[in-house]
């Protein structure tokens, strides 16, 4: 017995010592115990199913009691920030949405601009059938009487009239810048009824002056052709008359700058006294003048809706009949002016000022080709009838008058630039 007591005292001091080493390693390294597994007796394989859904419903219970924690212990200036936030971006997204409408709003208008600028030099950029008005009916009984007799002589009167006014504006201007620029150079010149004339052998003549001074009148005359043709002749509020007016005045602004260039080239007086001082090769000169030529058949081939818009006649538009409207409207009052003001100017007629006179069949001939051309304006809403201007008769005789007799013995020219721009015309 006494041998079974030592045995027992012996066994109970080396756990002791052995818990004791256990609990202070972990103190030292912190070692959590760990829990000890719950007995769970085997209960089939539809058990194991069982326990696995208890688990998932613990821990979507868990996540739901963390939300519930965490939004209690938000604090209240963070909820602020949030709600903030979410304004915050709303507005962002309203601020987005009307800028891209803004964006193809402006696209839209940019493209309408630029659709308009192109059809002002090429009227059938992208129009479709639906875009052009209907000009294949005809206009009432007295317009079908007319074109029955073929009664074009009144719109052939009229245009011959606007040709030679046209004509006798930029002709002035064109003169009258060249004296304005020479004098600056104080050069005084003449002005005659067929030619401008200076002191060919004044000692102040030199290379930059006749280059400038020979320039200036068809620089002008070119600012004439745009402003005229592609900006007052296309204006909606204009008469009639008035719109022929000044699309002949924008095609000889154009033929004084285009088809001058190949007139002074040619007979080497005028515009040519450019390329001749400048020392142009003739290649360059031939080539030059012919490309000038073209570039005046292309305004020419692009004037011709403007022209058919001078009608005022369903009738005249149509497709049978266009093409004599244009000869009526056109050619023939080239043929007719041009034939007027040669005669007026004899026996002193310019071989450059008839050069000039003749490249406008270069502007003229393209317009009975463009088939494709067709009037803006509707015709069935705006109504005028053909008529014989007489005014306008008896300004282009007036006009006549003054500028032979007037410019007969010529007028001699002397500016001044000193404090005060004086003018001084003394008739020789």
């Amino acid at each position: 017995m006494k041998k079974t007591k030592k045995k027992n005292r012996t066994i109970g001091f080396i756990r002791k010592f052995t818990d004791g080493l256990k609990s202070t390693f972990k103190r030292l390294f912190n070692l959590t115990p760990r829990k000890p597994k719950e007995y769970r007796p085997y209960l089939g394989p539809k058990s194991a199913i069982v326990d696995a859904e208890d688990i998932q419903g613990q821990e979507v219970s868990k996540k739901k009691k963390k939300k519930r924690t965490s939004l209690i212990k938000k604090p209240s200036f963070l909820k602020t920030l949030s709600k903030d936030l979410e304004i915050k971006r709303e507005l962002n997204k309203k601020r987005k949405r009307k800028k891209r409408a803004q964006k193809k709003r402006n696209r839209q208008l940019r493209r309408e601009k630029r659709i308009d600028f192109i059809r002002k030099y090429y009227p059938q950029y992208k129009r479709t059938a639906e875009d052009w008005i209907d000009f294949s009916l005809e206009d009432s009984a007295e317009e079908k009487e007319k074109l029955r007799h073929g009664s074009y002589f009144l719109y052939t009167v009229n245009s011959v009239a606007s040709f030679i006014i046209a004509y006798l504006f930029v002709y002035i201007f064109y003169q009258f810048a060249v004296l304005i620029v020479a004098s600056n150079y104080k050069l005084d010149s003449i002005l005659f009824y067929y030619d401008l004339a200076f002191n060919d052998f004044s000692p102040l003549w030199n290379r930059k002056n006749i280059i400038v001074v020979t320039f200036a009148g068809p620089f002008l005359s070119l600012i004439f052709g745009f402003l005229f043709l592609r900006y007052i002749a296309i204006r909606p509020k204009i008469s009639k008359q008035l719109k022929l007016l000044t699309i002949w005045i924008g095609l000889h602004g154009f033929n004084f700058f285009l088809g001058a260039f190949a007139s002074g080239v040619s007979f080497d007086q005028g515009f040519g006294y450019v390329p001749a001082w400048l020392f142009v090769n003739i290649f360059w000169k031939i080539l030059l003048s012919m490309l000038f030529l073209f570039l005046l058949g292309v305004v020419g081939y692009y004037s011709t809706p403007k022209f058919l818009d001078t009608s005022y006649s369903l009738s005249r538009v149509s497709e049978k009949v266009k093409i004599k409207f244009l000869v009526a409207q056109v050619f023939l009052p080239w043929i007719i002016g041009s034939l007027i003001i040669f005669l007026v100017k004899i026996p002193s007629n310019m071989p450059y000022d008839v050069g000039i006179l003749i490249t406008m069949l270069f502007a003229v001939l393209p317009m009975l080709f463009n088939k494709r051309a067709r009037p803006t304006r509707d015709f069935k809403i705006e109504k005028a009838p053909n008529r014989f201007n007489l005014w306008i008769l008896i300004l282009t005789v007036g006009f006549l008058l003054l500028y032979r007799i007037g410019l007969n013995n010529g007028l001699h020219f002397e500016l001044f630039y000193d404090f005060i721009f004086t003018l001084d015309i003394t008739p020789l």
